[in-house]
C-alpha cells in the first residue's frame, strides 16, 4: 500500500500553531470555567465571565437583572446574588452609619471577588491550553508549553482589557429585566448616587454603592421611584388594541406617573365603535392626555374627548405638576385612504410653521405631536418633542431639541390582540425636574405573557449637559 510522505512542518510553525490553538480554545472555553463564590457584605455571590458584548450583569433575586455596557472587551461579567444575611442588611436600611459600613465592606469584598475570578480564568485558560497542546500532532513539551502560554496570553489580555476600559458610570443608563412592580425602584436604586460619581475614589467603591443600594432595596422594596421628579408615561399607536391599554394602565401604576401622554392613533379604522376604548381609559389612575393621530377620525376624537379622564389636546397647553405640554393634533385622517400618504405628509409640512408659531408664543416644555413632521419648524425652540407614528423607537437631538419617538404601545394594533403575536408593546417614562427633561426609562414587552426590559437613558449625556 502506498504511503503518503510525512509533512515536515518547521518547529517554529508548530509552536505558532500551538499558541494560536491554545489561545482560541481558551476563548471558547471561558463559559466552562466555574463561577467564583465569594462573600459580598451580607450577601454571598457567584461571579463568572464568558463571551458576550462587553456587559456587566448583576442578578438580584427576586428583583431581576440589572445590566450595563461597562467595557469594550467582548466578555460578559455576571454577578449573581445567591444568599443574603437579613440581620446586617436590616440594620443598613435603618442606620446611615451601618449603610456606609456596608458599602465599604462590599467594596473590599469586590476586590477579592475580582481577583478570585481573574485567577480562576487564568488557570482555566492555562489548563485548556495544555489540553490543546497535548492534542497537537507530533506534540512535544515545547508545543504543550506554548499552547498553555497562548491560553495565558488570551486570558491576561482579556482581563486587562476589561480592567482598563471598565466604566462603572455606565450604570447611569442601565437595562433591567425582572418583575415589573420592582422595575422603577431598581432603576432608581442603581442611579441613586449618580451626582456623587466624581467624589468616589475608585471603581470598586462606586460599584459598591450600586450593589449596596440594590441589596438595601431587597430588604426595603417599597421606596418611592420618583422622589424629586415629575414622571409622564409617553405612549402612542395603540390602534384599538385593548391589551395595549392594559399595558398603559399597568405601567402608570407601577411607575407611579403623574400623567399619561398619548401621541395618537389610539383608534385605527375610523369606526365609531372604536371610541368604546375610552371606557378602558377611565380605569387609568392619572390624567390621560390625548394628541390625536391620523387614524383617529373627527367623530372618534369628539367621543374620546368626552371621556372624563381624557383631555384632548389640539393647539392647547396643559400643565402637569409644572411641566407645560403643548399638544397638536394631526391635521389628517388617512385610515380610509381618502388622501394619500404623500398628501398627508405635505399637509403636515404645511402646518409646521403654524405649530412653531404656537411654540414661540406659549413656550412649552414639551411639544407633543403624532408625526414629527409637525415639529420640523420647532426644533431649537422647545426642549423636548414627543411623537409616535412610525411604530419604531428613536431618540436623537436636532438643533438642541431632544426628539423622542416611541414605538407602538399596542404592538402595532388590534391584530396582535386577536392572534398570537411576538410583536412588542413599547412605552417610555419621561422624567422632568424643574420643567426640564432629565431621563427616559424605555419599556419593552415581548408579548403580554413574555419578558420585558426597562432601559434607562440619561438625557444629560445625550445633550452633553
Amino acid at each position: 500500500m502506498k504511503r503518503f510522505p510525512r509533512l515536515n512542518v518547521p518547529h517554529g510553525v508548530r509552536l505558532a500553531f500551538s499558541a494560536c490553538a491554545g489561545g482560541l480554545a481558551a476563548v471558547l472555553a471561558l463559559s466552562l470555567v466555574p463561577p467564583v463564590h465569594h462573600e459580598l457584605g451580607p450577601a454571598r455571590v457567584a461571579a463568572r465571565a464568558g463571551l458576550g458584548a462587553g456587559t456587566t450583569r448583576v442578578a438580584v433575586p427576586p428583583l431581576g437583572i440589572v445590566a450595563a455596557d461597562t467595557h469594550q472587551i467582548p466578555l460578559t461579567v455576571t454577578v449573581t446574588i445567591n444568599e443574603i444575611d437579613p440581620e446586617p442588611l436590616a440594620r443598613a436600611v435603618s442606620l446611615f452609619g451601618e449603610r456606609r459600613d456596608l458599602i465599604a465592606s462590599i467594596a473590599e469584598d469586590l476586590r477579592g471577588a475580582a481577583v478570585g475570578l481573574g485567577i480562576r480564568l487564568v488557570l482555566g485558560a492555562i489548563v485548556v491550553g495544555v489540553l490543546i497542546g497535548a492534542l497537537v500532532p507530533r506534540r512535544s513539551p515545547a508545543t504543550i508549553a506554548t499552547a498553555a502560554a497562548g491560553g495565558l496570553a488570551v486570558a491576561m489580555l482579556g482581563l486587562g482589557g476589561v480592567a482598563a476600559t471598565f466604566d462603572v458610570a455606565a450604570f447611569e443608563e442601565p437595562r433591567f429585566e425582572g418583575a415589573l412592580q420592582q422595575a422603577p425602584q431598581v432603576i432608581k436604586a442603581v442611579n441613586r448616587e449618580v451626582g456623587s460619581l466624581d467624589q468616589v475614589r475608585s471603581r470598586f467603591e462606586t460599584a459598591a454603592e450600586r450593589l449596596g443600594e440594590l441589596l438595601t432595596l431587597t430588604a426595603d422594596p417599597t421606596r418611592s421611584p420618583r422622589e424629586g421628579s415629575i414622571t409622564i408615561l409617553h405612549v402612542s399607536d395603540i390602534h384599538s388594541n385593548p391589551a395595549g391599554v392594559e399595558v398603559v394602565n399597568r405601567l402608570a401604576r407601577s411607575f407611579q406617573v403623574d400623567a399619561v401622554l398619548d401621541t395618537g392613533d389610539l383608534t385605527s379604522f375610523g369606526y365609531s365603535i372604536e371610541a368604546r376604548i375610552g371606557e378602558l381609559l377611565d380605569d387609568i389612575p392619572v390624567p390621560y392626555l390625548l394628541v390625536p393621530g391620523n387614524h383617529d377620525s373627527e367623530a372618534n376624537r369628539r367621543a374620546l374627548g368626552r371621556v372624563e379622564n381624557v383631555t384632548l389636546l389640539d393647539g392647547d397647553i396643559v400643565t402637569v405638576e409644572g411641566v407645560r405640554i403643548l399638544g397638536w393634533a394631526d391635521p389628517t385622517f388617512t385610515a380610509r385612504n381618502e388622501i394619500t400618504t404623500e398628501e398627508g405628509n405635505a399637509e403636515r409640512t404645511r402646518i409646521a410653521p403654524e405649530v412653531a408659531a404656537a411654540v414661540a408664543a406659549q413656550s412649552p416644555d414639551v411639544l407633543a405631536v403624532h408625526d414629527v413632521r409637525l415639529a420640523e419648524e420647532s426644533f431649537g425652540e422647545v426642549a423636548l418633542v414627543a411623537a409616535g407614528h412610525t411604530h419604531r423607537r428613536s431618540l436623537e437631538v436636532r438643533d438642541e431639541t431632544i426628539v423622542s419617538i416611541v414605538g407602538s404601545a399596542g404592538a402595532t394594533g388590534l391584530g396582535s390582540f386577536l392572534v398570537e403575536s411576538d410583536l412588542g408593546y413599547e412605552a417610555e417614562v419621561l422624567y422632568f425636574r424643574e420643567g426640564a427633561p432629565v431621563a427616559i426609562d424605555y419599556v419593552t414587552f415581548d408579548g403580554l405573557g413574555g419578558d420585558f426590559t426597562v432601559e434607562r437613558r440619561s438625557l444629560d449625556s445625550l445633550t452633553g449637559g
